[in-house]
């Protein structure tokens, strides 16, 4: 997943963030003829308690041109939208943007499940934005369920579904397709 910010600052001609395997890599390029003083990296997981990950000291741009810049978290919270923020110097904060960064270990999904309001929750890696389209099967194999993302995460409700085990696949965000399973409870 890349995020980009239209306008992230007016200093900046861009900033955008991109999912790497081992963490998330922020780059950013200050335009040609603007500078500021020092560099503070934040990240938050709810765009509004951001904490500082990282600096980078001293005259930060240059008079000939524009200078590009990065940083690398190597410590990103896993099955969570990171939301990072730039404050450049005395020119103050950038616009926020967002990457989800997925571990989830040999699977390649992550199911959470709220049975107190009889719902599910699905993450998994869509970095291209591609559409994902959920189907959930009964025992039978009957179709009783679909929904479809581009994000990294698809929620439903199983409100008056039966107990018992479901077959859920999300197809369109890789090669192969998602498979797992889920047990509902009785209601």
């Amino acid at each position: 997943m890349i995020s980009f910010a239209q306008s992230p600052h007016q200093i900046l001609r861009s900033l955008e963030a991109y999912k790497q395997p081992n963490g998330v890599l922020i780059r950013w390029v200050i335009k040609g003829g603007d500078q500021c003083q020092g560099i503070r990296i934040f990240r938050s997981l709810d765009e509004e308690n951001f904490k500082k990950i990282g600096e980078i000291d001293g005259v930060c741009g240059s008079t000939d041109g524009d200078e590009t810049y990065s940083y690398f978290d190597a410590a990103p919270v896993s099955n969570q939208y990171n939301h990072y923020q730039l404050e450049l110097g005395a020119q103050g904060f950038t616009d926020v943007v967002t990457v989800f960064f997925e571990d989830f270990g040999k699977q390649n999904y992550s199911l959470l499940s709220d049975y107190q309001n009889n719902s599910y929750r699905i993450l998994f890696s869509n970095d291209l934005k591609n559409k994902a389209v959920l189907e959930v099967f009964d025992r039978m194999g009957n179709a009783i369920y679909g929904d479809s993302s581009t994000d990294s995460d698809v929620e439903f409700n199983t409100s008056g579904w039966g107990s018992g085990f479901y077959i859920f696949r999300i197809s369109g965000v890789s090669e192969t397709d998602i498979h797992g399973k889920l047990y509902i409870r009785g209601q």
